[in-house]
């Protein structure tokens, strides 16, 4: 019966490991041990993972640039998923567009043209909209 019953953090591990690939995986256990953290304590990693993903999201969201220093090296912190947060901050959904007379006219042209996809993109579109998608089924390794 015990076997049947799973902890909480037994069940959220199996989920964990059945929805990363092999190299995520080898990169957090890398970062586990840097951490100090157990091969049990997974769960715990991506929590403090987690809580500095999101300081570092919400500094980018407010403009502001992340760097490291050591003496008089400066590197600042670089990746798409920053410029991403940070054009977005500068130009929020909603925010009003403003077109040239040449860009509206070109606009213009290409809505005159229709919309014509070819027809892989129109069975992509079409398996979307089916109701009884269901998502794959996941495995987990038969516990002890």
């Amino acid at each position: 019966m015990s076997k049947i019953l799973l902890k909480k953090e037994e069940v959220d591990m199996a989920r964990f490991q059945a929805l990363t690939n092999a190299v995520l995986d080898a990169e957090l256990d890398l970062l586990r041990e840097r951490f100090g953290l157990g091969p049990n304590q997974k769960a715990d990693l991506l929590r403090e993972m987690a809580a500095i993903t999101g300081w570092v999201a919400r500094q980018a969201e407010q403009g502001r640039i992340i760097e490291a220093r050591r003496g008089e090296a400066v590197e600042q912190l670089l990746h798409p998923t920053l410029d991403r947060l940070q054009a977005t901050a500068k130009h929020p959904m909603g925010a009003r567009l403003v077109l040239s007379e040449a860009e509206t006219e070109r606009l213009a042209n290409l809505l005159d043209q229709g919309f014509d996809p070819p027809p892989a993109l129109r069975m992509a579109l079409a398996n979307l909209a089916q109701t009884p998608r269901q998502p794959p089924s996941l495995r987990w390794p038969a516990s002890d």
